[in-house]
C-alpha cells in the first residue's frame, strides 16, 4: 500500500494537486497521512522517519529551498529518496544542480470543470498565491484589474469558490509568478475556465508551452489585443482546452505516480 506521509491541507495547492487529486485515480491502494510501501513525502519531508523505512521513499520537490532555513530538510531528503519527483522541467534541472540527482517529471492534473470560452467584459483578473504578488507589481496599474489572493489587501480573499467566480467574471487572466520553475496549474486553470490568458515574457519557463494560445509579452498591450479581438481569443482559448483536456487529465497524471511508485 502506499503511504502518502502527509497532512492532509485541502487549501493547499500543492496538497490537491500533488497527493489529493492524483490519489484518487491511482491504480493500487493508497492511505493518507501515514508511511507504506513506499512512502511519499514532499515540503520538508521527515528525513529521520524516511530514513528508517524499508519499503522505498518518494520525494517530491514543490519548491526550490536548497538555499535557507529548509535547505537541510530538502538536501536530506534528495539523500534518502529511492525517486525524486518535481512538477517542472527547471525543477528537475534545479535538484540536479543541488545534489546531483534526475527526477522525473509530473505536472499538475486539472482539478477544475472546463467552461465555454467567452471573453464577455473587460475585466482583468490575476489570482494565486501571495509568495506571487512581487511579479505583480509592475503591472499593478493595468485598467480594471481584480486580486484574487490569500494577500489581506487582495480585492478577493482567496478561496476555490472564489476563485472560481472571480474566473467565470473576468474577460482576460492576467498571469504573473515569481517561480520560474512553477508548474503549469494556474495557466490551466485559467484556460478551464475559459478564459484568455496574458502573461509577461519573464514567466515561468513552463507556461511556455502554451505559447500558440495564450499572449506572452507586454501585458497591457495583450489585454487590449484580447479586448480588441474577442472572437480570435476564444478560439484560442478552444483549441487550448483541447490540448490540456488529455495532457492535464487527473487520471493521466495518476498514471505516471503509479508507474513511479510500482518502480520501488
Amino acid at each position: 500500500m502506499i503511504g502518502y506521509c502527509v497532512t492532509p491541507m485541502p487549501e493547499l495547492a500543492s496538497y490537491r494537486l500533488r497527493v489529493q487529486i492524483p490519489a484518487q485515480h491511482l491504480g493500487m491502494p493508497h492511505q493518507i497521512g501515514c508511511t507504506g510501501r513506499p512512502t511519499f513525502f514532499y515540503k520538508n519531508g521527515n528525513a529521520r522517519l524516511a530514513e528508517s523505512l524499508t519499503g522505498g521513499v518518494v520525494y517530491d520537490v514543490v519548491n526550490d529551498h536548497f538555499r535557507g532555513k529548509n535547505a537541510a530538510d530538502y538536501h536530506a531528503m534528495c539523500s534518502i529518496a529511492d525517486r525524486i519527483t518535481v512538477s517542472s522541467e527547471v525543477m528537475a534541472e534545479t535538484v540536479m544542480a543541488y545534489t546531483g540527482r534526475e527526477s522525473v517529471v509530473i505536472d499538475d492534473p486539472y482539478e477544475s470543470e472546463e467552461k465555454p470560452a467567452e471573453c464577455y467584459g473587460d475585466g482583468v483578473l490575476w489570482f494565486g498565491h501571495s509568495a506571487n504578488i512581487q511579479s505583480l507589481v509592475p503591472h499593478l496599474e493595468t485598467p480594471r484589474l481584480l486580486i484574487c489572493s490569500n494577500l489581506s489587501k487582495a480585492s478577493v480573499q482567496w478561496s476555490l469558490e472564489n476563485e472560481q467566480k472571480c474566473l467565470q467574471g473576468c474577460a482576460v487572466a492576467l498571469l504573473t509568478g515569481n517561480n520560474h520553475g512553477a508548474s503549469t496549474n494556474r495557466v490551466v486553470k485559467a484556460i478551464r475556465a475559459g478564459r484568455f490568458v496574458v502573461m509577461p515574457a519573464d514567466s515561468p519557463h513552463s507556461w511556455g508551452e502554451f505559447a500558440p494560445y495564450v499572449w506572452i509579452g507586454d501585458v497591457r498591450q495583450g489585454v487590449r489585443w484580447a479586448l480588441n479581438n474577442r472572437e480570435e481569443a476564444c478560439k484560442k482559448i478552444t483549441a487550448a482546452q483541447l490540448y490540456t483536456r488529455e495532457k492535464y487529465a487527473p487520471s493521466l497524471i495518476a498514471a505516471q505516480w503509479t508507474e513511479v511508485f510500482a518502480s520501488i
